[in-house]
């Protein structure tokens, strides 16, 4: 009984209970993923045709670049698999 209490006063002011969050954090997190391997999968079909070498160097890059951004910011203009 206490813990309904709890959540609906918590509700009540506008926020959100610890497992609410956890579970928000999660679909964030999966989305988040979903959306980073659709980049990289379109960056590489754009590079189909290269050769070996200088795909392998493009995409390294182009990864490096993603990681850059969640690291320091999304600031930098990301390069898109038209470019």
């Amino acid at each position: 009984m206490k813990k309904k209490i709890k959540t609906w006063l918590i509700h009540r002011l506008g926020g959100v209970t610890e497992s609410e969050k956890r579970k928000n954090n999660k679909k964030i997190f999966r989305l988040g993923m979903q959306g980073a391997c659709i980049d990289i999968r379109d960056y590489a079909d754009s590079l189909y045709g290269k050769p070996a070498d200088e795909w392998s160097e493009l995409m390294y890059e182009f990864i490096c670049g993603l990681q850059e951004r969640l690291t320091h910011g999304a600031d930098k203009e990301r390069p898109t698999a038209h470019s």
